[in-house]
């Protein structure tokens, strides 16, 4: 995760004169990966729902790279200056500016790391390079199974005369926003009127019900947690902080789960997928078995498994199949991912398709073997940290 750009608030890169709307290094989910966001967990009725609240909102998938936008409100289009095509795919780190508050900006990261809601009044740019301050609230959606599946981030500017003087001429649905700001606009309100704050939290619960309400499957996506937080890593659920992290990593990797019977995958990578020819549906919950073959050698197996079993790294040359039943080496990495307390909480293995390198371990395949060692690295950073002191809530609390 990067650690200052990771929410749905947030660097004005890619503002109007510049060609790319993503970070250097960071590939951009594509269409279909957008368009599958909203059409996995809701009606087809979905984006006509949406449509009909005049609210400044986006809705965010921290399940694909970079934490993109998948939905975008007319309000929000006109708040901000931009087109929708300029939005969707982004993160919102482009409504950042010179004189962002990068504390916000970490309130606001620690709220995606905890899962939970937060409110923040923060200075964004539009379109123009215009500042304002926004009154930002964010809440996720949740799965029935605890799972994150949308944040919705609901942005209303607030002028100092609105936030100090009242809210008679305030609504949230259309709130005032000058295209012209002076220096007495760049300064922090000094309070915002509680009725204020009160129509924002109403508009992310009538939004977050208009999802909960299109959930493909009824019952299926709940706007509070409905089981533990502990209970959600136990049963095999990737917090949706770990998976911003695991969403950057450019190769092909699986993430399995030490504590769940059969060590299942939790995790599969776009590239993985791509090289195995498997769907992310068809791996997650299932051992890596699967990759095995008539010609897979069971010393390799073996090898592997008492790695495991020792809780130690291996690297091995394995021959596994693809899903069209094609063999390829597999040039494996496995490592054990431990979290603070120093328990193997997840094993990562990195795969390097080594079916044209007769001696793998020269050349360029030695760069690709550093890449994986590094690719662990960072799993493994990402979950400590979710352990650490910086998750403010306890595993016992939902």
């Amino acid at each position: 995760m990067d650690p200052e750009n990771n929410s749905p608030s947030g660097d004005r890169s890619g503002r109007s004169g510049r060609s790319s709307f993503l970070p250097s290094g960071r590939s951009p989910p594509n269409l279909e990966a957008l368009v599958e966001s909203l059409s996995r967990s809701y009606t087809s009725q979905i984006d006509t729902a949406l449509s009909q609240h005049e609210y400044n909102f986006v809705l965010t998938d921290p399940r694909l790279p970079d934490h993109p936008i998948v939905f975008a409100s007319e309000g929000f289009l006109r708040m901000s200056g931009y087109e929708r095509h300029q939005v969707i795919g982004r993160n919102c780190r482009f409504l950042q500016g010179p004189d962002t508050d990068r504390g916000k900006v970490a309130e606001i990261r620690d709220a995606i790391r905890e899962e939970r809601a937060c409110q923040v009044m923060i200075l964004n740019y539009s379109k123009e390079g215009t500042p304002f301050w926004n009154l930002f609230h964010l809440a996720p959606v949740f799965a029935s199974d605890g799972r994150v599946v949308h944040y919705v981030g609901v942005q209303t500017p607030v002028a100092n005369e609105l936030a100090s003087e009242g809210t008679d001429s305030c609504t949230v649905e259309d709130t005032p926003f000058r295209g012209e700001a002076d220096e007495a606009d760049e300064a922090e309100p000094a309070t915002v009127d509680e009725a204020v704050k009160q129509k924002v939290a109403l508009a992310v619960q009538k939004v977050t019900g208009e999802l909960t309400q299109s959930s493909r499957v009824p019952g299926e996506l709940v706007q509070n947690r409905c089981v533990t937080f502990s209970d959600c890593a136990a049963n095999g659920v990737v917090s949706s902080s770990l998976m911003l992290s695991l969403t950057r990593i450019q190769q092909s990797l699986v993430l399995v789960d030490a504590s769940l019977p059969d060590t299942p995958i939790v995790h599969a990578s776009d590239v993985f997928c791509e090289l195995t020819g498997y769907s992310r549906e068809e791996v997650v919950g299932r051992n890596c078995r699967f990759l095995q073959g008539p010609e897979t050698d069971p010393n390799a197996v073996r090898e592997i498994r008492e790695a495991i079993e020792a809780e130690k790294p291996c690297t091995v040359r394995i021959l596994n199949y693809r899903k069209d039943n094609t063999p390829f080496w597999n040039h494996l990495h496995v490592a054990p991912v431990r979290g603070a307390n120093g328990k193997v909480a997840y094993y990562v293995g990195v795969q390097l398709d080594a079916s044209a390198a007769e001696i793998p371990m020269r050349g360029d395949s030695l760069v690709a073997h550093a890449k994986q060692l590094s690719a662990v690295g960072v799993v493994r950073v990402a979950v400590r940290s979710l352990q650490g002191s910086g998750l403010r809530r306890t595993p016992s609390q939902s």
